[in-house]
């Protein structure tokens, strides 16, 4: 019996795109439950009908400013799951992401797994490629949300190895390193401090490409942390990929 995952979205000020991941969400092939914690100057009516609607979805809304390590924190303490899963509200999830996911997880025994290879796309300059954090060196493509540029990686300035780690929109882990590790106060680079001690712990950490196109990074102008794509793919084969991704807002 596959186990509840407890699904957790920490969000602020941006309504327009919870349509789209809570899409993402419903269509999970796998038993689960979403907790969403907002802190916009008021509550989404849209995500408050959804969870009247289905009691899976949990809506939580603060009148007080938090940070995004806080919000994880809090949302993981209101989880029933036994498995955390992080779903980022800026990114696509196809419908078997989570499922294999968990399973390759339980295949190899992991107490947390994310991705090390994922596809990425730039809506505003139409840029759709694929990042894998294992080539350390090489020509690779750097996006900004609006910006498109060409970097070289050397012997002397590689991606680090801890770059592998620190993106946490795909990560998915027993609750129980809850008590290992939390996120901090922060609003950037909570995922870096979390990840770190439970690396330290000695836990079961693997990271593991996307050949089956389960997960689609998005980067647009108000993206906060640096992606470098080590291919370019032509933009019409997106649809194909992703059947389920229906665009980016305006």
């Amino acid at each position: 019996m596959s186990p509840l995952v407890s699904i957790i979205t920490p969000t602020a000020d941006r309504e327009r795109l919870l349509p789209a991941i809570a899409h993402c969400v419903l269509r999970q092939q796998i038993d689960w439950e979403w907790l969403i914690l907002d802190d916009s100057p008021g509550p989404s009516a849209s995500m408050q009908a959804l969870a009247s609607q289905d009691v899976r979805v949990r809506y939580f809304h603060s009148a007080a400013r938090m940070s995004i390590g806080a919000k994880r924190n809090a949302l993981i303490a209101e989880s029933r799951g036994s498995l955390i899963a992080h779903f980022d509200d800026d990114d696509h999830y196809a419908p078997h992401y989570l499922a294999h996911m968990v399973r390759t997880m339980q295949e190899n025994r992991a107490d947390l797994i994310k991705l090390s290879g994922f596809f990425m796309y730039a809506p505003h300059t139409q840029f759709f490629g694929y990042m894998d954090l294992n080539a350390k060196v090489g020509l690779h493509y750097e996006l900004s949300g609006r910006s498109v540029s060409h970097i070289e990686f050397h012997e002397k300035m590689q991606i680090g190895a801890d770059f592998i780690l620190f993106y946490g929109f795909s990560y998915v882990y027993d609750k129980a390193l809850a008590a290992v590790s939390a996120f901090d106060d922060i609003n950037l680079c909570d995922d870096e401090s979390f990840i770190r001690r439970v690396v330290e712990a000695g836990r079961n950490v693997i990271a593991v490409d996307d050949p089956r196109a389960s997960c689609l990074h998005l980067v647009h102008p108000a993206s906060t942390s640096r992606c470098f794509s080590r291919y370019s793919m032509p933009a019409f084969t997106l649809p194909t990929l992703f059947p389920g991704y229906e665009g980016y807002p305006d």
